[in-house]
């Protein structure tokens, strides 16, 4: 188990002696000592200050794992509340009202019609004429304007999911940069502390008439250093918080809690099997693939579109004296051969329109093959770093840090020997988090690309 405490500090006894030099160096002492614990003292209150702003009451309490878990919460949260995952939901149930939409019969018509005229022609051939007619279904265009509509729905069916797909991943991996940067200051902050026991140290070290002030100064610019960059981490840490706050709709007021990646990464998941789920999970590419659908459905229905249209009416001649006169029924045909050209034309535009969405389909599949390789090697790679350096660097970072601390104190190595080790040590670790955080979110890319097989 690797550890981020700060590694310990021997003190320095100094035996007696020196006395008029001592009871100078002591009053120095205490002067030095008031300009180290008060500057401690503030950096701390402003650490907690800087968590008070998200929330003391999180900052009280245990980091929170950010796991599998917790990660499927903030997902469900923000396909819950997002207006986007809203707008495309409501345009999924606009184009299932658009399937029933599409009607078999068209409207009947009726019309109505006065002759003027002498009476006694009015009175021969009647003065009223009443008709009637009705359009005769087209079965294949129905068929077809049918299809045409499904393929609408489950084009916005994709869509949906892959609104809702985009937002989880952008919420997890804003979540696992915000756990990232509590990591860093929680390793920063012991950092700190052991700058502050160097410095402790360094004076006590001034009780010897051949030590140099120029360590004390030295360590004094290094906790300075240390307190801005824990400055900077937690006003990014308010960036990241207030931003995942306005992600997730919630209250501008609601505190968030300090989390912590998991101990290693987690096991990548086997490349083969996720190509071979791709075309059937992915939903951008599944959208590509209704939208083929849909223009192969629009040359069907700009083929059956050519067909004539029949009808059937009647005709029934009244007089306003009350007499019925006569009745026609007849049937009627429209010409679509005078147009002709415009069919052909249209039919010919719905074809090139299907051609281009099973290339632009063909394109988009081979892209996301691409990412996917590439999520997965990033996966890989992180994971692969993130095991060396907890399992080799860390260890012999901090074997090299303590033995250099030890020979600083009896005056056997410098103190910038001491604060190189030291920050090597710092920085493996910093690394080591870097890495698995890098691994989540590699592995977020690549959900985001072949997602589980059963979306919610």
């Amino acid at each position: 188990m690797k550890s981020d405490a700060p590694l310990p500090v021997p003190c320095l006894v100094v035996t007696e002696g020196f006395r008029p030099l001592l009871e100078i160096l002591n009053q120095y002492q205490r002067i030095m000592i008031a300009k180290w614990i008060l500057p401690a003292l503030m950096a701390w209150a402003l650490v907690l200050i800087g968590f008070g702003t998200l929330g003391l009451t999180a900052f009280a309490q245990s980091p929170r794992l950010l796991d599998t878990a917790y990660l499927e919460l903030l997902r469900a949260e923000i396909r819950t509340n997002h207006p986007s995952v809203a707008a495309a939901q409501a345009r999924l149930l606009a184009a299932e009202a658009g399937v029933r939409t599409v009607r078999q019969w068209e409207d009947p018509m009726a019309g109505l019609g006065v002759m003027a005229a002498e009476n006694n022609r009015r009175r021969d051939d009647g003065d009223i004429l009443v008709l009637a007619e009705q359009a005769l279904p087209r079965r294949r265009l129905y068929e077809a304007r049918k299809e045409r509509a499904n393929a609408e729905r489950f084009l916005f069916e994709a869509e949906t999911r892959s609104a809702a797909l985009s937002l989880e991943t952008v919420v997890a991996q804003a979540a696992v940069e915000l756990a990232l940067v509590d990591e860093m200051l929680a390793i920063q902050a012991s950092q700190l502390v052991w700058l502050e026991r160097m410095a402790a140290n360094a004076l006590e070290k001034l009780k010897d008439p051949m030590s140099n002030a120029s360590e004390a100064l030295r360590l004094e610019s290094e906790v300075a250093q240390e307190r801005q960059k824990i400055d900077s981490a937690q006003r990014q840490r308010i960036r990241l918080a207030q931003q995942l706050t306005i992600l997730l709709g919630r209250a501008a007021e609601a505190p968030w809690p300090v989390l912590r990646l998991e101990e290693s990464a987690n096991l990548t998941p086997g490349l083969t099997g996720e190509l071979s789920r791709l075309v059937a999970v992915n939903p951008s590419l599944q959208a590509m693939l209704s939208t083929a659908n849909l223009a192969k459905s629009e040359v069907e229905v700009a083929k059956r579109e050519r067909s004539p249209v029949f009808s059937v009416g009647v005709e029934s001649s009244l007089y306003s004296g009350g007499d019925f006169r006569q009745a026609i029924v007849g049937a009627r045909m429209t010409l679509p051969w005078v147009n002709n050209s415009i069919y052909r034309a249209n039919s010919e535009r719905a074809r090139q329109k299907q051609l281009a969405a099973e290339r632009e389909v063909e394109a988009l599949g081979r892209k996301l093959r691409g990412a996917a390789v590439g999520a997965h090697t990033e996966a890989e790679t992180t994971a692969r770093q993130a095991g060396t350096i907890a399992t080799e660097v860390i260890p012999r970072a901090l074997k090299a840090a303590e033995s250099t601390q030890n020979a600083w104190i009896s005056s056997k190595a410098s103190l910038l020997d001491v604060l190189a080790s030291q920050r090597s040590l710092l920085d493996a670790r910093l690394e080591e988090r870097r890495l698995v955080a890098a691994h989540r979110v590699a592995l977020e890319t690549l959900r985001s690309i072949v997602p589980p097989p059963n979306p919610p």
